[in-house]
């Protein structure tokens, strides 16, 4: 049975993900011993988990609110969300760009396994690469700590992540773009508008190239940056505020 006091515990972490447990004693303004109970029976129940260690320890919260929800994605959202490694495969890891492609090359293989047509092998892959590449081509001297992406991939579900802690799609889109006002704003624009993000290269076609592919194929994608997140379907595409907050990007694509 969850109490009180855990509940509020565990709120207040999904709401500041990352806190310390001195920022949770001044909240609830409880005895330090009570506190680290809960927090210990928590981490048992497997709500939360904690990364670091004394005295650089952080809580975070499991995802549990993603559509068709499968532990590659919960696995791979709290590892954007907190930069713990051991959420994620090591072979899984792709630090520098040359390793994702050897990656991307490799998602040939693997797609032709269940899908026959090339056509549709080839876009889908263009796409993954078009993603995995943005992550490189504006995270350079930005990333929050170990340089790369995560690039998952679940054969049976029909499933890829991409996923890095990078700065995310704001501030790349607030660069060229300083009216911009919110991380869903900036979603918007990165789908659907001609605009880079290198400035002044004349660059700014890869996501909405991936959307094309997306929407063409009726395939799914969602797409989380900061506290927004965009899904297209073959119906199209909307945008709006996201519970899980990305400080780099996240992208999930159903085939």
């Amino acid at each position: 049975m969850v109490t009180d006091t855990e509940r509020r515990i565990y709120e207040f972490i999904q709401k500041n993900a990352g806190v310390r447990s001195q920022d949770i004693i001044n909240h609830l303004r409880h005895n330090p011993t009570g506190v680290f109970r809960h927090l210990k029976k928590m981490q048992e129940n497997h709500r939360i988990y904690k990364v670091g260690k004394p005295p650089k320890v952080r809580y975070y919260g499991y995802a549990k609110s993603m559509k068709q929800q499968s532990n590659l994605i919960d696995n791979t959202i709290n590892w954007a969300v907190s930069g713990d490694r051991s959420m994620l495969p090591a072979d899984q890891f792709c630090q520098t760009r040359d390793v994702f492609q050897a990656r991307t090359d490799r998602l040939i293989n693997d797609l032709k396994k269940l899908r026959k047509n090339d056509d549709f092998v080839y876009l889908l892959v263009a796409a993954v690469g078009e993603i995995g590449n943005n992550s490189f081509d504006h995270n350079i001297g930005h990333w929050q700590d170990i340089p790369g992406i995560f690039f998952g991939l679940d054969v049976v579900g029909r499933e890829i992540v991409l996923a890095d802690r990078g700065q995310g799609v704001y501030a790349t889109i607030k660069r060229v773009r300083p009216e911009v006002e919110s991380d869903v704003d900036a979603l918007r624009i990165a789908f659907t508008e001609m605009v880079s993000g290198r400035e002044p290269e004349r660059r700014g076609n890869g996501l909405k190239f991936v959307k094309k592919v997306i929407e063409e194929n009726r395939l799914h994608l969602t797409f989380y940056s900061g506290g927004a997140m965009v899904e297209i379907t073959g119906d199209g595409m909307t945008q709006h505020n996201s519970e899980i907050k990305i400080p780099g990007t996240l992208a999930h694509l159903k085939f």
